[in-house]
């Protein structure tokens, strides 16, 4: 069996894979793009790590045969890899859950930044300013997170630690813990206007492409903040760009935009009340070591012909 993935995913888990699988043979690239050997002919692949170099990803998408299957420390299954996937009819597992944890923590640290202002405050520092303003009391605040799959029902959760108010968006299941009032993505445009906070979690699909637009952005409070851990796409940019302007919401706190990396000469950057982070919610030594105990398992599931767990597609 013929395995290619990251090098240092390899390194943390090739010993107990050759456990489970004994013989594997690795093609690994690390990352500054050097191979280990050629991954033509691999049986299985795992993105993960330094697999996200354009080299293995190029490399892997233009195999034949396509490979029996594909592992992915994603959550969401959206972009070119999955699609040429799909394409080939491979199946994917994926990591659901394994960087709910400290993306949650990101989204609820852009929360609070919004609520104390420290665009404000910071700005006031570099200017050696010093300036006393109001700032907003978080247990007397209402939070909208908007998809309450594993992040998102995390971030319910630290905001009643809060005290505050909690209001969900689910397109389906069951009523979330921690979240007073749960509805749908028809729900939306009246929960906006009752929001403090606005923290996007959902998938990108078709129907929430482009959701936050310039009639979202009309609807909610002139205090409020928008926080996106989501996909980049969920926002429409242009739309963002004139409500931090003219004042139709607060500030805005950004891990994902709809180009990664965003390019580094647009005026995006330059927004005083607006927070972009370079997509490193999940980073944490810890998420690595999920994706890793999750891939094992499917490996001895796949090693026995048993039917995956997190399967994707």
């Amino acid at each position: 069996m013929k395995v290619t993935t990251g090098h240092d995913f390899y390194l943390q888990v090739g010993e107990r894979a050759e456990a489970i699988v004994p013989g594997i043979e690795w093609a690994t690239v690390d990352g500054s793009g050097n191979w280990s050997g050629s991954p033509e002919g691999s049986d299985l692949i795992v993105y993960a790590g330094e697999a996200y170099r354009t080299e293995w990803v190029d490399a892997v998408c233009s195999m034949d045969p396509a490979p029996r299957w594909a592992h992915t420390e994603d959550a969401g299954i959206d972009g070119y890899f999955y699609d040429v996937m799909r394409e080939k009819r491979v199946p994917v597992t994926h990591s659901p859950g394994a960087n709910a944890p400290e993306v949650a923590e990101l989204a609820f640290s852009g929360v609070m930044w919004g609520a104390k202002r420290l665009d404000r405050l910071h700005g006031q520092q570099r200017a050696h300013e010093w300036k006393k303003f109001e700032l907003q009391a978080m247990s007397a605040g209402t939070v909208l997170v908007v998809g309450l799959g594993a992040i998102g029902a995390r971030v319910a959760g630290y905001a009643k630690a809060f005290g505050m108010r909690v209001l969900g968006i689910r397109r389906s299941g069951g009523t979330v813990a921690g979240v007073d009032q749960q509805g749908t993505p028809a729900d939306l445009d009246e929960f906006l206007a009752q929001a403090d906070y606005v923290v996007l979690a959902i998938p990108i699909s078709d129907e929430s492409t482009g959701m936050i637009d310039a009639g979202a952005f009309a609807r909610m409070k002139p205090t409020a903040t928008l926080v996106n851990v989501g996909r980049g796409a969920l926002v429409d940019l242009d739309a963002l760009r004139d409500a931090l302007a003219t004042g139709q919401i607060a500030c805005a706190f950004l891990d994902v935009l709809p180009v990664e990396p965003w390019p580094a000469d647009d005026d995006l950057w330059d927004i005083p009340n607006l927070f972009i982070t370079p997509h490193i919610g999940s980073s944490s030594p810890l998420y690595a070591v999920r994706v890793g105990e999750m891939w094992l398992e499917n490996l001895a599931r796949f090693a026995r012909g048993e039917s995956f767990l997190y399967r994707a597609f």
